[in-house]
Order: structure tokens, then sequence, then C-alpha cells
């Protein structure tokens, strides 16, 4: 079941925090390393998508860590997808 929510910071190029506080990870994405200028542009590529943005996402699975690992989408927009293509480019 997808639910809707506003994202209200994001951690890096995979993960992001929405109301009330709750960790969600793009399922099957993994960013670049921190502290690399790879993992920078990650962030802010999907700040750009989805910072403040109401989106909807379906949990499929939780991680060790509590996080929802999600797929995501914003309107028409598949957040997983654009990121994917962004990180094959990088």
């Amino acid at each position: 079941m997808a639910r809707k929510a506003t994202v209200v910071r994001v951690d890096d190029g995979a993960t992001f925090v929405i109301r009330p506080n709750m960790a969600v990870k793009l399922h099957g994405i993994d960013p670049p390393p921190k502290g690399t200028p790879e993992a920078q542009k990650a962030k802010e590529k999907l700040e750009t998508l989805i910072l403040r943005k109401k989106v909807e996402f379906e949990t499929l699975e939780w991680d060790r860590l509590g996080r929802s690992i999600a797929t995501v989408h914003v309107g028409d927009v598949d957040v997983n997808k654009a990121m994917e293509d962004f990180l094959a480019s990088l």
C-alpha cells in the first residue's frame, strides 16, 4: 500500500527523512561513498527531486536500521529510476 508524506531532509543520494522523523531508503540504490564529490552530486540531485515535496512511497521491506526500503514517486516521476540513471552517469 502506497503512502504519502512530505520530505523534510535528504541524508545522501538514497536516503531521506519524512515527517514524523521516519527514514526512507530508495530500493535498489547504492549511493556513492560519503565524502566524495559523487556523493555530494547524488545528494543534490535527490534534493532537487524530492526535498520539501510530497512523495508517494511503498515500503518493500525494512532494514536493520529501521529504515523503510521503498519505491518512491513524485507525481509521474519514478525517483528510484531517476537516481539509478543519474548514478550511472557519474
